[in-house]
């Protein structure tokens, strides 16, 4: 019994020698695959999706998904920097192992790559192999599969990558084709498109839809488009360059003085504002769904996700609407990255749900699903996207016309301060149209806010 007692002690203390050793040199124990696992996700809005996390779910049982939504400007900036800040400080592993960044924020993280895991340095595992997710692919292995544009969103300024492409916003127009049968316009979509190759076309024919309104209509704000502040960023996101200009640095150049893009965008903006075409309508406040079901507005500058809130909030409109194509032609609004953060406790797991969460065949899912536009080069071939027609939207092909701007569109250098600028510029174009300013004395003080903006004056 004495030497049963004494072998227990020699092995007790053989594996903590084992147990120090690893410890010291920074590996962490290997993991049983079929060991409880929680992924914590911090997100916003509608980017990850029960159904697939269930899918998931069902085929690893030994994984949980534990995701909280919060707000966009609070988990890509507070939430976010707090959480780094803290790692870098401590090195202690800990928060959340999965991150949804923003393409309004993109700017600011890739150019703190060290907040984040290098893709590159990350494969798959075999646990998804059944699941259609090759094993060994590195972050570099996915570029292929995702649009150019969207997968540089998610690329640090060292090259490393940090995050994985979710869905496009896409970027087109949804109009109501019995309301501007009604004004005497053309109402199918290809006659649509042609009324506006350009913005000045886009504000003139609604200047015409405004005209056959009775004048019970115009004194409630019945107008043509909901809210005309949306124009601005439709068209800078046409672009190649709107705040910052890729000028070799990490940092860019700062160029929203300067880049004629973006007093052009303001200026048919204030036009749209001074025309009368816009119902004042903001988005996602309670009176916008009222206005789509009562005919308040007939346009909207609909991305790809946004037809299914249209669907979801006016459902008796159906078959009213159609999707035309945006002036000029490609286009959008949105976009999310998912990331691991550097502190995260579950890495390999995060990495491996991530993988098969954005992988062709789940965008695929949740195209058919929910409408959200896939980022995977393939499935612009698939016919379930390239032929897709929808029903609510008089079947319009929406895979193709949605399809077919996404694919005109080139990537575009966002940097460090772009959600401070975007805001700036929002805030006064809102005083133009709320008349609080004249277009020229909200621009002056826009520039003027922005020469004193904490992020911009604190060296980014």
């Amino acid at each position: 019994m004495a030497k049963f007692f004494a072998k227990k002690r020699v092995l007790a203390a053989t594996s903590a020698l084992a147990l120090l050793s690893v410890l010291s040199i920074g590996i962490e124990p290997a993991r049983s695959a079929d060991a409880p696992v929680k992924i914590t996700v911090w997100s916003f809005g509608d980017v990850i999706q029960r159904d697939l996390v269930r899918q998931y779910q069902t085929l690893h049982p030994n994984v949980t998904i534990e995701y909280t939504k919060y707000n966009l400007d609070d988990v890509n900036g507070t939430k976010l920097i707090t959480q780094c800040s803290a790692y870098k400080l401590t090195k202690k592993p800990g928060g959340p192992d999965i991150v949804a960044v923003e393409v309004a924020y993109s700017g600011k993280w890739r150019a703190t790559p060290s907040c984040f895991q290098d893709l590159r340095k990350m494969n798959t595992s075999d646990t998804n192999v059944a699941a259609g997710v090759k094993a060994g692919l590195s972050g570099s292995d996915l570029k292929a599969d995702y649009l150019p544009w969207r997968w540089e969103q998610g690329v640090g300024y060292d090259d490393s990558v940090i995050g994985i492409p979710t869905d496009v916003g896409g970027l087109e127009v949804a109009y109501r084709s019995d309301l501007f049968k009604a004004a005497g316009l053309p109402s199918e979509r290809v006659a649509v498109g042609k009324l506006w190759p350009t913005w000045d076309k886009f504000i003139e024919t609604g200047k015409k839809y405004v005209a056959k309104l009775t004048a019970a209509q115009k004194k409630k704000n019945f107008a043509f488009i909901d809210d005309a502040g949306s124009i601005y960023t439709a068209m800078l996101n046409q672009g190649t360059a709107k705040y910052y200009e890729n000028n070799g640095t990490d940092a860019g150049k700062l160029v929203y003085k300067t880049n004629p893009a973006i007093k052009k965008a303001w200026d048919a903006t204030v036009k749209a504002m001074d025309s009368g075409i816009s119902s004042k309508t903001a988005q996602f406040t309670a009176d916008w769904p009222v206005g789509m079901n009562n005919g308040k507005f007939a346009v909207i500058l609909s991305p790809a996700w946004m037809t299914e809130y249209i669907k979801a909030q006016a459902p008796t409109t159906k078959g009213k609407w159609d999707i035309a194509e945006i002036p000029v032609g490609g286009g959008n609004q949105g976009g999310t990255q998912l990331t691991i953060p550097a502190g995260a406790v579950n890495k390999q797991e995060a990495y491996d749900f991530m993988t098969w969460y954005l992988a062709p065949a789940q965008q695929l899912q949740m195209f058919k699903k929910f409408g959200l536009f896939p980022s995977t080069l393939a499935s612009y071939k698939d016919p379930a996207v390239a032929d897709y027609k929808d029903p609510f939207f008089n079947n319009a092909p929406v895979g193709k016309i949605y399809g077919d701007g996404m694919l005109k569109l080139k990537p575009i250098f966002e940097g460090t301060c772009q959600r401070a600028i975007d805001m700036a510029f929002g805030a006064g174009l809102g005083r133009v149209q709320a008349k609080k300013q004249t277009a020229a004395a909200s621009w002056t003080a826009t520039l003027a806010a922005l020469s004193k903006d904490k992020c911009l004056t604190s060296g980014n």
